[in-house]
């Protein structure tokens, strides 16, 4: 057994299907996508090569420009809102001793729903005439307050990141909940000798405890919320007038609707770029988050 662990073959055996998986489906659509940004292509009649014209042409793109800007909007709105909301969430949990299980179940049952399904619920609730939310506001007075939630350009954008916060927290709950309370009591036991308690050990004590678990909460933050596609495509497809359009949902219209796969790819190429700066930034500022209890 011994001298079977010892041959590098061994674990060749089981690496190398591994490597072959990622390149596959990884490492060739990437390459696949950034040659055919150097082309000129309809998908059907013969490529022209164009050089980098599709790449220098997303820099003047006002409306490629927009969607980069809502997907930053999309990104900030979870880091600023969804983010503390969760950790706000997972400590008050923490302090239960009563139904602490049917909290964690309850907050994570959205996570468990698909993607249709939240953005069709949201899309009944935001519905103008029979919607609950207008229903409510209607019932309680607030008439002027009514409105065409997924219709109106300034507020479409907004009735996305809730339904998409609705369905997510819950996942970075569970993952921050468990952080929390695999912290050594003896060490709560000790602050509160020194005095610390209440807010002051949360913030104190608990937050700078749970930062790597925080680090991974951001940098799935940052990735997922710069490659949303599909609660956007389902909820407005990009609309009213370009609101929500994100850097996904445009390379797919440009891709297959307008027929300009290589603009199209030129579009996913750009996404990967700027996703792979974004997580290797945040990867570096958290390498160093080690905590040792």
């Amino acid at each position: 057994m011994n001298h079977t662990l010892r041959n590098p073959w061994v674990y060749a055996l089981f690496v190398i299907p591994t490597l072959l998986l990622y390149g596959l489906f990884f490492i060739y659509p990437v390459i696949v996508s950034f040659i055919y940004g150097l082309y000129q292509w309809d998908g059907v009649t013969d490529k022209v090569f164009i050089g980098i014209d599709n790449f220098s042409s997303l820099l003047h793109d006002a409306i490629f420009l927009k969607s980069l800007g809502n997907n930053f909007y999309f990104m900030a709105f979870s880091l600023v809102v969804n983010i503390p909301l969760v950790f706000l969430i997972a400590i008050l949990i923490s302090k239960v001793r009563r139904f602490r299980g049917f909290y964690k179940s309850a907050v994570f049952v959205p996570v468990v729903i698909s993607t249709t399904t939240v953005a069709i619920l949201f899309g009944v609730l935001y519905n103008y005439d029979s919607g609950l939310i207008n229903q409510v506001l209607r019932l309680i007075g607030g008439e002027s307050w009514a409105r065409e939630w997924l219709s109106d350009p300034h507020l479409a954008m907004l009735s996305i990141l809730i339904a998409n916060a609705w369905q997510n927290i819950g996942f970075f709950i569970v993952l921050c909940l468990a952080a929390v309370l695999n912290i050594p009591k003896e060490i709560g036991e000790a602050a509160k000798i020194d005095g610390v308690n209440g807010w002051s050990e949360t913030w104190r004590i608990t937050l700078p405890l749970i930062r790597p678990v925080m680090f991974v909460m951001l940098l799935l933050t940052v990735s997922g919320t710069l490659k949303v596609l599909d609660i956007v495509q389902i909820m407005t497809n990009g609309g009213p007038f370009q609101s929500t359009e994100v850097m996904s949902t445009y390379a797919l219209k440009i891709g297959f609707r307008s027929l300009q796969l290589g603009y199209g790819s030129a579009i996913g190429v750009a996404m990967f770029v700027i996703i792979l700066i974004m997580t290797a930034a945040l990867q570096r500022v958290s390498k160093s988050e080690e905590v040792q209890y």
